[in-house]
């Protein structure tokens, strides 16, 4: 049984500035084990504790301003990305 919530965002980002905005919020958040945010793949992936939903993360993300294209969980984790802690 994981121990784990995967989530993985399509967020529209033009520049260095909106994804360090992603990145601020998601450093910030209580739950989170570790983050990718790429601005060149257009994407966010977290691995974040089973407390935080979908929905808390999605919200995080919306109030930097950016459009979250389309999102989803991802059952099984993520091949390139691993929780730190």
């Amino acid at each position: 049984m994981s121990t784990e919530q995967y989530y993985e965002f399509n967020v529209k980002m033009t520049c260095g500035g909106c994804s360090g905005a992603v990145n601020r919020v998601l450093a910030k958040m209580d739950g989170i084990k570790a983050y990718d945010v790429s601005l060149e793949k257009q994407t966010v992936k977290v691995i974040a504790e089973p407390t935080v939903s979908y929905d808390d993360v999605s919200e995080k993300i919306k109030k930097t301003g950016k459009e979250i294209l389309s999102g989803k969980t991802v059952e099984g984790g993520f091949s390139d990305l691993k929780a730190t802690s």
